[in-house]
């Protein structure tokens, strides 16, 4: 990791504004992506080693946004690996809007905790990561930790063009009712439990990294989390030697 770990920070960075914001991401730096993955196909890590044993504990794992499934497979199969009742959650590409899949992450949530017997550890990448944090707002009780992986915190959607543009799209898209029947309202809940007073008991790791190309990283640091930098871009967050690495070292937060 670069820059070490830390916990809350007194002082809020504000993400960029203008030009900067919308043009101003390393996205060149995505490229890193299949290199990342296959480094971390071939590591120990790809075995379960050096990841805290799960013995069984239940943990969901939300994909970003249009992600869906396949961005978390390395993540499922090395959780898994090591002793954790790890699964995706059943958001689609999650695209549509927030409420929806919130709706589909509780469930997963409710279901894993009913059948294990024990809070569940939430994962989230990106988009994920504001669901995870939804949960903990809503769901106190049935949450041990949520750990978010380039997340926008701060904001809705990052202000760089190439996610704000399909965001806005698509947000227009199902407020017009181009997928059914809507309900604004609940999303508007979304929105406020966003930014909602985060509740006691439960730890909070954001990870991030400067050189994430998507989001940046300044809206992933709020006070109540505590956060871990690397160096990755923003898919090998979640599918990289550091990224994973980091993941570990959040979830042995759990055993001290």
């Amino acid at each position: 990791m670069t820059g070490g770990e830390q916990g809350g920070m007194d002082r809020v960075e504000h993400p960029r504004t203008g030009v900067a914001g919308w043009f101003g991401r390393p996205v060149h730096l995505e490229l890193r992506g299949p290199f990342e993955l296959r480094a971390l196909r071939r590591s120990p890590l790809w075995r379960g080693e050096g990841v805290p044993a799960g013995n069984g504990r239940p943990l969901l794992i939300i994909p970003g946004f249009l992600a869906a499934r396949n961005s978390a497979v390395a993540i499922h199969h090395i959780l898994n690996q090591a002793g954790w009742r790890a699964e995706v959650a059943s958001v689609g590409r999650n695209s549509g809007p927030a409420y929806v899949g919130m709706d589909a992450a509780a469930s997963d949530l409710r279901r894993l905790e009913d059948e294990t017997g024990e809070p569940v550890t939430v994962v989230g990448h990106s988009r994920g990561g504001q669901f995870a944090r939804v949960l903990a707002v809503r769901h106190p009780a049935s949450v041990r930790q949520i750990v978010v992986i380039g997340t926008p915190l701060l904001v809705k959607y990052p202000d760089f063009a190439a996610v704000k543009l399909p965001a806005e799209v698509l947000d227009r898209g199902w407020r017009a009712g181009a997928f059914g029947q809507v309900f604004p309202d609940r999303e508007s809940e979304v929105d406020r439990d966003r930014h909602a007073e985060f509740p006691d008991g439960i730890d909070f790791v954001s990870i991030y990294s400067r050189t994430d190309g998507i989001v940046d990283w300044r809206t992933s640091i709020e006070p109540a989390a505590h956060t871990m930098e690397i160096s990755a871009s923003h898919r090998g967050l979640l599918n990289s030697v550091a990224g994973v690495t980091a993941i570990a070292d959040a979830l042995r937060r759990q055993d001290h």
